[in-house]
C-alpha cells in the first residue's frame, strides 16, 4: 500500500487533454489517474477471472482522488477477497437489526 501511495504521489495530478485521432472520444486524464488505473488493473489481474471486472470497477482511481484513500480502499477490497472469514466473523458479532 505504501508503494502505491508513493508512486501515485510521485506523478502529476494535472489533467492533460487527450491527443490523437480518437481524442474527441476520450476524457482528459492526469498521469496519476492513468497510473491508478494501471495499478488497479494489475491487482485485478491477480484475481480469479470471474472477479476481475467487478474488482477493476470497484477499485477504479477517480480523477482528483486522494492516493492514500484509494490505496486504503483498494487494499481493503483485496483483503476482503483474500480472507473473507475475517469480515464474515466481524459481521457475525454484530447485533441483528431489521432493515
Amino acid at each position: 500500500m505504501r508503494d502505491a501511495v508513493a508512486a501515485l504521489a510521485g506523478v502529476s495530478g494535472t489533467v492533460v487533454p487527450a491527443t490523437g485521432k480518437l481524442a474527441r472520444f476520450m476524457r482528459p486524464s492526469s498521469s496519476r489517474a492513468v497510473l491508478g488505473r494501471e495499478l488497479g488493473a494489475f491487482l485485478a489481474g491477480r484475481l480469479p477471472v470471474n472477479l476481475q471486472d467487478q474488482f477493476a470497477s470497484a477499485a477504479a482511481f477517480a480523477e482528483g482522488e486522494d492516493p492514500e484513500q484509494w490505496a486504503r480502499r483498494t487494499s481493503g477490497l483485496v483483503d476482503l477477497i483474500d480472507d473473507p472469514t475475517r469480515v464474515l466473523a466481524a459481521l457475525d458479532q454484530q447485533d441483528l437489526r431489521e432493515v
